[in-house]
Formats: C-alpha cells, structure tokens, sequence
C-alpha cells in the first residue's frame, strides 16, 4: 500500500507544481509563496480546529480523556526538524531561476539528480537521525539507470553554471525538508509537522518580503494578479501542498530516503507526461527518460529484496544448521 501512495503523491506534487507555476507567471515569486503558504496554514489551523472540536466532544459522549502528563514524556526534537518550511522556501526560488533559466526537462532532471545524490548520502550515513543503510554494488545498476532516464529527460544542456548548480541545489532542498518534516512527524504526528511546515515557511516568506521592502503599488499589483487569477490557481496550490507535504513527511518515515525520492519522482513524471498529453506534447525524452527511471528502481528493488531474503535464509536456524 505504502508503495502505491508514493507515486500518487509524486503526481499531486507534479499537479501542485503545475498551479503554482502558473501563478508565479500572473503574480511573481513572492505573492506566490505568500499566498501558497496563507492558504495553507489557513487550511491546517481549520483542520486543527475541526480536531480539537471532536477530541472536546468525545468526552461528553462518554468517550476516554486523553493520557495526563502524556506531552511531557515526549523527546525534545534536534533543531532540524523545524528547518523542513524554510528548506522549501529556498527549493521554490532555486527551481523558479533554474525552470527560467534551462527550461523545463533540464531543471527536473537535474533536480533529480540532486535529490537522489541527497537521499543516497543521508541513506549511506545516517544523517539527520535516520537509518543507515551503506549503499551496497548491487545497487549501481538500477542507480545508473536512474541516471541515464535524468539525462534522457534533460534533452539539450545548456552551459549555464549558475542555473544548473540551481537546479541541482533545489533537488537537494527537496530531499532535506521531507527528511526534517519526516522527522517532525514520526515524533509528533502529520498534522503538527505539516503545519511546523507552512509556519516556518511563512514566517521565511515574509521575513524575505519585508527585506525586499515592495513599493505599494507593486504590492497592490502582485495582490490584483492573485485574486485575477481565481480560486484554482490562487487556491489550489497551497491545499494541494497540504497533502503533498503530509504525504511526503509519512513516506520518508517508512521508507529508505532513496526509494521514497525515487518512487513520488516516478509518479511525478508520469503525471507530467499525462499533462503534455493532455495538451497535445509528446516528448521522446521525457517518455524514454521516464521509462528507464521506473526500470532502474525496479531493479534496485528487486536486488536489493533479493540480497534481504538471502540474509534472512543465512540467518535462519535452518540454514545454520
């Protein structure tokens, strides 16, 4: 179950991204984060709400109370685990220069590669409190056509060091807020990492807007472009994020760094081709890319479950014997 919700996630993140962008072209950047994380944090503290509502109505109905003292047993969370919103601050301006800058195929490409190099690092070290998982040769082969779908997708590369390290760069910040997020969640619950998320990532916004100091009528502007633009794109993108960010946070709890990252990547990609289909778009690349992506994970799957049952058959009391 958990690997299908992986891909479904991808492809509402490809959905999110793809409502965003738009607004980004109406709006600009920064009306853009602001009003992806108002809606957010406005629909959370509503969710929080509607909760709080139930768990003070159970009671009446005979329901139990809940545990005393329970908070005060919790584990106090290293600092990163509150970094997951302003990450994903920085993976919208980083992947907006990088889009502009080489288009579409290169920048989710590249992307890719930064947050598989990312995910493959934090599984091999165990950083950020997560388990280590040392990367083993069998697993080259599905990891080298994971790179090999990358760089079919990425079409013709353009000489442009600043933009690509972008785009490098926002795959990474993709791959460290989920693994803060997760963190945030498998402590505290999805609902309180989601919503650490949108608040950090808010307060990041708006410390950004207030250095950038706006004149009113650019203000003024950028406010008139959102509520022009109607509720699907002003709207859309911050619920979508709700779910998205959720989603990513429980995955990343459960699953290694690597096959998480590389599982919603393939449901994001083949969203993406759904859409340039819908628009009449049939990109060889990105179809072959996509392709070699899916049978690369699958083979390092398969590998790595074949080396996992072989352990368990050494180590069994049978097999001992």
């Amino acid at each position: 179950m958990i690997f299908m919700l992986a891909p479904l996630a991808g492809a509402l993140i490809t959905l999110m991204n793809s409502l965003n962008s738009r607004l980004v072209a109406r709006a600009g950047s920064l009306a853009t984060m602001l009003t992806v994380h108002l809606v957010g944090a406005a629909a959370l503290a509503a969710i929080a709400a509607a909760r709080a509502a139930l768990r003070w109505a159970g009671p009446r109905r005979g329901g139990a109370e809940p545990a005393p003292g329970k908070a005060a047993t919790r584990r106090a969370l290293p600092f990163y685990a509150y970094l997951g919103g302003v990450v994903g601050v920085g993976t919208v301006f980083t992947s907006t220069y990088s889009y502009g800058a080489l288009g579409a195929s290169l920048a989710v490409a590249l992307g890719l590669i930064g947050q598989t190099s990312f995910s493959l690092a934090v599984d091999a070290t165990g950083a950020f409190g997560r388990q280590r998982r040392p990367l083993a040769w069998r697993r080259l082969p599905g990891i080298a056509l994971i790179a090999a779908g990358a760089v079919c997708m990425a079409g013709n590369w353009r000489a442009d060091l600043p933009a690509i390290a972008a785009a490098f760069l926002s795959g990474c910040f993709v791959g460290a807020s989920s693994v803060f997020n997760s963190r945030m969640g498998s402590e505290r619950g999805l609902l309180r990492a989601t919503g650490t998320n949108y608040l950090t990532g808010l307060a990041t916004t708006l410390a950004i807007i207030a250095f950038m100091a706006p004149r009113p009528a650019e203000f003024r502007a950028a406010a008139d472009a959102v509520l022009s633009a109607g509720p699907v794109f002003a709207l859309g993108g911050g619920l979508m994020g709700v779910v998205a960010v959720g989603a990513m946070s429980f995955l990343f709890a459960r699953l290694p760094a690597f096959a998480a990252t590389i599982l919603s990547f393939a449901g994001q990609s083949l969203c993406g081709l759904a859409l340039d289909a819908a628009s009449g778009i049939v990109n060889a690349g990105k179809i072959y890319g996509t392709v070699l992506v899916v049978l690369g994970l699958g083979l390092d799957m398969a590998l790595t479950a074949r080396a996992s049952s072989r352990s368990a058959s050494a180590g069994s009391p049978k097999a001992a014997r």
